[in-house]
């Protein structure tokens, strides 16, 4: 786990516990916490800066949403989706983004566009050059962008909680030298759903997330969950 990148908690509105939930929500989204770390209750809060009690509660919430679980010895773990699960997932979430793409579409303003174009320059950038850090962070940003265009709570509540379960092992590989296939189609899969964005088209930018999605699916199932699995 990337300790240095976790910054202690600011005082909000929020309750402390919504705070630290959505804490480590982001670090499950943007790659900090990867599949099969192990951390506790005590070094989560030391790190955040904050009481267990919150942390115990957040930690909780993200367990029965299957993001975390917790072992015998109490350690907390980012789970390690099997291929039927993760296979399972996939479906799902293509189900939800393409809709979530469709909608935004439907609703997309010039605005959003542009905020779209400036984070996926960023996203190729990073992609191509393996000295420039944020792959991970800035595909996370380019994707809810989007999705927060559809206009819809529920829509974006069920995807986040999607995220949560798939972007720890999605994360392993994405902006990483070796992996240049899956890194040009997730490139060639953005471009697509710009592409539609700016023709109106909704259709064709829906394609071409079930396309990123599932690319991502079959380059991770062939080359990363059967070595994940060979180390244990």
């Amino acid at each position: 786990m990337n300790k240095a990148s976790i910054a202690k908690l600011p005082v909000r509105d929020r309750s402390l516990t919504e705070q630290v939930h959505d804490t480590l929500c982001e670090m499950l989204l943007d790659g900090t916490l990867r599949p099969e770390d192990r951390t506790s209750i005590r070094e989560l809060a030391e790190q955040l800066g904050v009481s267990a009690m919150p942390v115990r509660d957040a930690v909780s919430r993200l367990v029965a949403q299957g993001a975390l679980t917790v072992e015998r010895n109490r350690a907390i773990m980012v789970k390690l989706l099997s291929p039927e699960e993760f296979r399972d997932l996939t479906e799902t979430r293509i189900l939800l983004e393409r809709e979530a793409v469709r909608k935004a579409a439907e609703r997309m303003t010039p605005e959003r566009l542009a905020r779209l174009e400036d984070i996926n320059a960023r996203f190729v950038q990073a992609m191509s050059d393996p000295s420039a850090p944020g792959a991970v962070q800035l595909n996370k940003q380019f994707h809810f962008c989007l999705y927060e265009g559809a206009d819809s709570p529920t829509l974006l509540h069920l995807t986040t909680i999607n995220w949560l379960k798939a972007g720890p092992i999605i994360n392993l590989d994405l902006g990483q030298p070796s992996r240049r296939q899956r890194n040009a189609l997730s490139v060639s899969a953005h471009h697509a759903m710009l592409e539609g964005l700016r023709k109106g088209d909704a259709i064709a930018a829906a394609d071409a997330v079930e396309c990123d999605i599932r690319g991502a699916f079959e380059f991770i199932l062939k080359n990363t969950l059967p070595t994940r699995a060979g180390e244990e």
